[in-house]
């Protein structure tokens, strides 16, 4: 007679209840075809896929097995790039014979974690042709700072990706001046997360994501000259949330006034900056270059304090 597991028995809503508590690794290479409702179930279930904290065995057996078979229903997916040799470097491996976009027709985001140097634009290169594809998020990345390198990545997928995120441990990108090249842009991009190293312009990056909603930027070495460029840039019409850190430079009421004009439709704001500037802590100065659209504001401003009293005073009224 042939023995049933208990825990093929259980309903499909306990098992699910189950799989909450374990990773995606483990529900896959423990449960995934021991009969057709499990992997229905698990199918179902396992949307979002990341492989992470399986043995080598185990990341082969999953990798190679079974996310083929359950490709079409991944809306989400984490790629480690310590995974590259299993994926696509065998001859037997679906990976190595059919395009990325095949096997995951239905993929929404993909999130790259611990990319080296060139290996970020040679994966890319794979990626084409995603049709559900529109959020790309990069974590652990330490790759060429390039400024070529970060319009690689906004024009990935065709040109289909909305949003682009890096984590805060990843590349900070040295922005060039448009002036030195042809001015480009990538209009898809709705969001964008990113951290800058430079001492040229922030003009570069408002051109490059014109339709942007959603800018978070975290500016290093950035001169005032490059902050008063932006005179001469169009505004970033639809951008309703902004959030800059920048905690290594010292800010003016002006230079931060430049900035949100060119922001007429904002509704929330996000300071984590450090200034000198008494008018950035004088409250109704402040609010005065503040765009009226307006609804939602949060501040850390770190302020270097003179030996004057009465500046303290306007501090705490303010």
């Amino acid at each position: 007679m042939e023995k049933v597991s208990t825990f093929e028995t259980l309903p499909d809503e306990m098992i699910l209840h189950v799989c909450q508590y374990l990773r995606g690794g483990e529900i896959l290479h423990s449960f995934f075809n021991l009969n057709s409702r499990l992997n229905s179930a698990i199918t179902d279930f396992c949307h979002h896929v990341n492989l992470k904290n399986l043995t080598y065995k185990q990341f082969k057996f999953v990798t190679l097995q079974i996310v083929p078979q359950i490709g079409g229903s991944i809306r989400s997916f984490v790629f480690n790039t310590r995974w590259e040799s299993i994926m696509f470097n065998q001859q037997s491996s679906i990976f190595s014979r059919l395009k990325l976009s095949l096997t995951f027709p239905q993929l929404h985001t993909l999130i790259l974690t611990g990319f080296v140097d060139a290996q970020l634009n040679l994966f890319l290169d794979k990626i084409t042709d995603f049709f559900q594809l529109v959020k790309l998020d990069i974590r652990s990345a330490q790759v060429c700072n390039s400024y070529d390198l970060l319009k690689v990545i906004l024009g990935a997928n065709n040109n289909r990706l909305k949003s682009v995120l890096f984590e805060d441990d990843s590349t900070q990108f040295i922005l060039t001046s448009t002036r030195d090249e042809e001015a480009v842009s990538y209009p898809n991009i709705e969001e964008l997360t990113v951290s800058l190293k430079t001492d040229k312009t922030l003009e570069s990056l408002f051109i490059l994501v014109p339709n942007i909603t959603r800018l978070h930027v975290d500016v290093d070495e950035l001169s005032s000259a490059s902050k008063r460029t932006l005179e001469n840039v169009p505004s970033l019409v639809h951008l309703k949330d902004f959030q800059l850190r920048s905690l290594d430079m010292q800010w003016s009421l002006g230079e931060i006034a430049y900035i949100l004009s060119k922001m007429p439709s904002l509704q929330r704001l996000v300071l984590d900056i450090s200034t000198k500037d008494k008018h950035v802590v004088h409250g109704e100065k402040f609010i005065q270059v503040l765009p009226s659209t307006l609804i939602e504001i949060h501040l850390f401003i770190m302020y270097y304090l003179s030996t004057s009293g009465n500046e303290t005073d306007t501090i705490l009224s303010t």
